[in-house]
């Protein structure tokens, strides 16, 4: 079976930790360590993610006696394309669907590049309208796996 679109284990322990951060409201400031706790994801691995969301300015650290991270933005501002961004890099746009050994360009075509081109400009776009704020609200994954663990 091909899986379209399947991300890492970064970018889905990256959106849980974030739609826990944003469920505690805009300008909440909360420790990696809470964090781990409430998402069962390891410290160790929460840091590696949020240092590469803090480099994508999606949280700022804080430090001192209010330490932690928070957003830099609203929920309903930050999609979830600029989290795939951020924790996956950039969306490879020029490998050849036929054969991913060479490059396939507008000038150099292979048969199935403009279908393949408008399919990943498709792609980008959806994930552009998928924001933070709905992920965390509105029936997560992560919700739905506890329902089936109790029931």
């Amino acid at each position: 079976m091909i899986r379209l679109l399947d991300f890492g284990a970064r970018t889905e322990y990256a959106i849980r930790a974030l739609a826990h951060l944003a469920q505690r409201g805009e300008g909440a400031i909360v420790t990696v360590k809470e964090l781990a706790e409430e998402t069962g994801i390891s410290v160790h691995f929460l840091y590696t993610i949020f240092d590469l969301l803090t480099r994508a300015g999606i949280v700022r650290p804080h430090r001192g006696v209010q330490r932690g991270f928070s957003l830099t933005r609203p929920a309903d501002q930050i999609s979830f394309y600029d989290i795939l961004m951020a924790i996956e890099g950039p969306i490879e746009k020029h490998h050849c669907l036929l054969d991913h050994r060479a490059p396939c360009r507008a000038e150099t075509p292979c048969a199935a590049h403009h279908l393949w081109q408008a399919l990943r400009e498709d792609a980008e776009q959806a994930l552009r309208t998928v924001t933070l704020d709905q992920i965390a609200t509105q029936n997560p994954p992560w919700l739905r796996v506890l329902e089936m663990l109790k029931g």
